[in-house]
C-alpha cells in the first residue's frame, strides 16, 4: 500500500511541477500581451488625435479656400464691369496704386496660407515601423 501511495505522490508531484511551469509560462505571455495591448491603445489614441488635428486643419483650409473663391469672384466681377484699359490711359497713377495694393494683398494672403499649411504637421508624431 505504501508503494502505491508513494507512486501516487510521485505522479502528483510531477503533474504539479509541469502545471506550475505551464502557469509560469502563461503568466509571462499574459504580461507580454498586456504590454502589447497597452502600446497598441496608445498608438491608436495618437493616430486619432493626429487625424483630428488633420481634419481640423483641412476644414480650416477649405473655409479659407471658399473665402478666396468668393473674393476672386468679386474681383472678376469688377473686371467685367470696368474697362481698365481706358481707365489706365486716363488715370495711370490711380490704376497703378490699386494694382500694386491688390498684388500685395494677394501675396500676403498666399504667404499666410503657406504658413498655415506648413504648420499643420507640427504637432504630428510619426509612428515607427517595428516588427
Amino acid at each position: 500500500m505504501s508503494k502505491v501511495l508513494i507512486g501516487v505522490i510521485a505522479v502528483m508531484s510531477i503533474i504539479g511541477y509541469f502545471l506550475w511551469n505551464e502557469n509560469s509560462r502563461l503568466s509571462a505571455l499574459n504580461q507580454a500581451f498586456e504590454l502589447r495591448d497597452q502600446e497598441q491603445k496608445e498608438a491608436i489614441k495618437t493616430l486619432q488625435e493626429d487625424f483630428k488635428t488633420q481634419s481640423e486643419g483641412l476644414l480650416e483650409i477649405q473655409k479659407r479656400n471658399n473665402e478666396i473663391q468668393l473674393e476672386m469672384t468679386r474681383y472678376l466681377d469688377i473686371f467685367k464691369r470696368h474697362n481698365l484699359t481706358k481707365l489706365a490711359i486716363a488715370k495711370p497713377n490711380l490704376i497703378e496704386t490699386r494694382v500694386n495694393n491688390g498684388t500685395k494683398k494677394v501675396f500676403d494672403s498666399i504667404e499666410e496660407v503657406s504658413r498655415t499649411i506648413d504648420g499643420l504637421d507640427d504637432n504630428l508624431q510619426l509612428q515607427s515601423v517595428s516588427e
